[in-house]
């Protein structure tokens, strides 16, 4: 603003002689301050300079100043500001696309690590899940057919048959888990790729948790719903109550699974009468975390702790499929 002023003053003084530069000055100064100060020091600076002028040449013939040579000053004056505006609105334009895509980029990629980092949590929860259940069993089986090997060498053998049997069926879920994340895969291991488990194969589940001695007992009432997602969570829940009551019901006598579907809600619950252990919610955390985090991934809710009476509880509840069949 200050060489605005001092432009527009010499301006005043040398208009009237030839060949002065004083108004192109002027116009200049009126420029700059429209693109790097405020549309209202620029629109004050215009009215300034003009009104001087105008008045200037109104005093004549005191004045030397000519009316129409201030005339034409002003319109030079009023087209160097509009310019200088239209500039700084371009400038600001320009800058707020940047910030823009600046802000998206970031948004970007703040998304891409929260996925990354639910994407992380999804595959150690799977792989908690595979690979908990499948060593809880194998070790089961293993420390009963090095107790009767001795005294009942066949069941051993068939114990030792079967912690080969649990060894590849984790392997299994492992090369499908593996084959799903590889999705450019074409070898054998995308071959592998096979149907995540489901309600389906929860018999097979509780008989493999049997075999290696725990007393389980199935009830299911109902046509569990049609998501294989939620029937994944479904079994997924079970697996890791069982693998609990494997790992930490000592002397249990009664292992209860109890699965009802109905139009209401979906009910998930594993139930034993073991001993209680003091550091067991510990030991669970991360098997407790993976079941709760499926569970709400669904709208459902979990509970997982001690019962009055002894033994512990793990009961999933989900909300019903709209749309979905269901049998009473």
């Amino acid at each position: 603003m200050s060489s605005l002023a001092a432009t527009a003053g010499v301006m005043l003084i040398t208009f009237s002689v030839p060949a002065s530069f004083a108004a192109v000055a002027a116009a200049m100064a009126l420029y700059a301050v429209a693109v790097y100060r405020s549309a209202r020091h620029a629109v004050f600076g215009l009215l300034g300079t003009s009104a001087i002028l105008l008045v200037a040449a109104a005093l004549q013939p005191w004045s030397m100043v000519d009316l129409g040579q201030a005339v034409q000053a002003t319109i030079v004056l009023v087209i160097a500001t509009l310019i200088g505006l239209n500039v700084r609105t371009r400038r600001g334009y320009v800058n707020a696309l940047v910030d823009r895509a600046d802000r998206l980029i970031r948004e970007r990629e703040h998304l891409a690590s929260i996925a990354a980092a639910a994407e992380r949590n999804a595959i150690a929860r799977e792989m908690h899940d595979i690979v908990s259940h499948g060593l809880a069993v194998m070790i089961s089986l293993a420390h009963g057919s090095a107790e009767i090997a001795s005294t009942d060498p066949a069941r051993a053998v068939q114990a030792m048959r079967q912690v080969a049997e649990t060894g590849r069926v984790a392997v299994a879920d492992m090369r499908r888990m593996l084959g799903v994340l590889d999705e450019g895969n074409t070898g054998d291991l995308a071959g592998a790729v096979a149907p995540s488990p489901g309600v389906a194969e929860v018999p097979d589940l509780v008989e493999l948790f049997r075999s290696a001695g725990l007393p389980v007992v199935l009830h299911s009432a109902g046509l569990p719903p049609g998501d294989p997602g939620i029937q994944l969570a479904i079994y997924r829940v079970i697996q890791e109550g069982l693998t609990n009551a494997l790992k930490y019901a000592r002397a249990a006598t009664a292992v209860t699974v109890r699965a009802q579907f109905s139009a209401q809600a979906i009910m998930v619950s594993v139930t034993d009468d073991g001993q209680p252990v003091l550091f067991r919610a510990d030991h669970a955390g991360r098997g407790v975390v993976g079941m709760r985090e499926r569970v709400e991934l669904y709208g459902g809710t979990l509970r997982a702790g001690p019962l009055g009476n002894g033994g512990w509880s793990v009961t999933a509840r989900f909300p019903p499929q709209k749309g979905a069949p269901w049998q009473r």
